[in-house]
């Protein structure tokens, strides 16, 4: 029986040394895989170099895409170039006439200086007939300041020259006689 014991306690220290052997040997291969793979991977200088190259990929492509959205607006500000020139080209078909009788009135204010300074917002525009009117009665204090321009000799004249008016200083009008 002893003879057993020691057979086995003898078998048991030769395993165990054999497995202690074939891990140290397995940790040794592992470390030096793992330092292989340490010191041959990319160095700081490549890291970095790549990184700099996926940039300039990046900013080559953005560039593009600008560049693209610059060709597009370019090509749509010659088409609205275009569309203006034939807008200005065509003449209205309403003329201002000194001896008209209709007129086209953009506001009322209650201060004569307000109403002035409304006209004088159209000295570049050359109205050449706008002129504040005044109406009402001083006694009573009920005296308006009228804005009118014009004269036109018919009265769809004065309302195509209104509806013009109206949407480029996006405010109201109406047209009324002169007097």
């Amino acid at each position: 029986v002893c003879l057993i014991i020691l057979n086995f306690r003898y078998n048991f220290i030769n395993i165990t040394f054999i497995i202690m052997k074939k891990f140290s040997l397995f940790t040794l291969l592992l470390a030096v895989t793992f330092m292989t793979f340490t010191a041959c991977g990319e160095s700081e200088a490549e890291r970095q170099a790549r990184e700099q190259a996926r940039l300039d990929s990046l900013k080559a492509v953005e560039q593009q895409k600008i560049a693209a959205m610059m060709a597009e607006v370019e090509d749509t500000t010659e088409a609205e170039v275009e569309e203006v020139s034939e807008v200005v080209e065509e003449k209205p078909s309403y003329t201002i006439s000194e001896s008209g009788a209709f007129v086209v009135q953009v506001g009322a204010w209650r201060s004569e200086e307000k109403a002035q300074n409304f006209v004088d917002k159209w000295a570049d525009r050359n109205y050449p007939s706008s002129y504040v009117i005044k109406v009402g009665d001083e006694a009573t204090g009920d005296v308006w300041f009228r804005v009118r321009v014009g004269y036109f000799s018919t009265r769809d004249a004065a309302k195509e020259f209104g509806a013009e008016l109206a949407t480029e200083l996006n405010t109201g009008f109406w047209v009324t006689n002169k007097d």
